[in-house]
């Protein structure tokens, strides 16, 4: 995480009050399996059996377990396509508990969740923002929004609200091509990925994702795929009827 004040100085994360930090080292872990981000070793506790390969990456990158399209849209608590209508900072510093951007967007489809969603606002934060005094606190790799923009997100619940699902890897832009053409991108510069061997269970350096560029119709109709794949009831032997017990006299 990287702190600037108002001349653009760089200050060290040892200069974050402690209960700032743990605040966020706690919403930070709600991201995925999740997001460890170099040089903030005092804020985050990094997963120690990826320390190694962590410690090898640039500084200024965000580590991730890598999580494709189905495990993301499964463990989500809702996937939502709209407008963002709103993108401000909430400086929670008095409080002890840090800087937070929060996004609100005006939602247009429902594709997991509330389906009362639709049509109406709604408000997410994650880590990190621009004060009114002109500190800048940032995370590489974490998703950022604009007014104006289209974009799906997958959102997890938390106890404070919701968050990005896996980080940068819940949030898709979507492009209007000069036809009105609509056109879901993902992409994650700033992002190192790691995955669990099957064989060991043990931690591993894993390529770097590629570029996820779909139309909005063959998005929407996966993710809906996926969706409705984990909304149906397991299925369940039928139960055998146990006669009731006699009493012998």
């Amino acid at each position: 995480m990287e702190n600037r004040d108002r001349r653009g100085n760089q200050d060290s994360t040892t200069q974050v009050r402690p209960s700032w930090r743990s605040h966020v080292a706690s919403r930070l872990a709600v991201h995925g399996l999740k997001i460890a981000v170099d040089g903030l070793k005092a804020s985050l506790p990094v997963l120690a059996a990826a320390s190694a390969l962590i410690a090898a990456k640039p500084a200024q990158a965000m580590t991730v377990l890598a999580v494709d399209l189905k495990a993301l849209v499964t463990t989500a608590d809702q996937v939502l396509y709209g407008q963002v209508a709103a993108v401000r900072t909430v400086d929670l510093r008095k409080q002890g508990r840090g800087v937070w951007t929060e996004m609100e967007l005006s939602v247009k489809e429902v594709w997991k969740g509330d389906a009362k969603l639709q049509g109406k606002r709604f408000v997410w934060r994650h880590v990190g923002g621009k004060t009114a005094d002109g500190l800048t606190v940032a995370v590489p790799g974490m998703p950022t929004f604009g007014v104006g923009e289209e974009t799906v997100v997958v959102l997890e619940k938390h106890s404070d609200g919701h968050v990005i699902s896996g980080g940068p890897q819940g949030k898709f832009a979507v492009k209007i091509g000069p036809q009105g053409q609509r056109t879901v991108i993902r992409e994650m510069p700033d992002v190192h990925f790691l995955a669990r061997d099957a064989a060991t269970g043990q931690l591993r350096e894993a390529a770097k994702q590629v570029s996820l560029v779909r139309s909005l119709g063959e998005f929407r109709a996966e993710v809906l795929s996926y969706a409705s794949a984990a909304a149906a009831p397991s299925a369940k032997p039928p139960a055998v009827a146990v006669p009731p017990a006699k009493t012998v006299k």
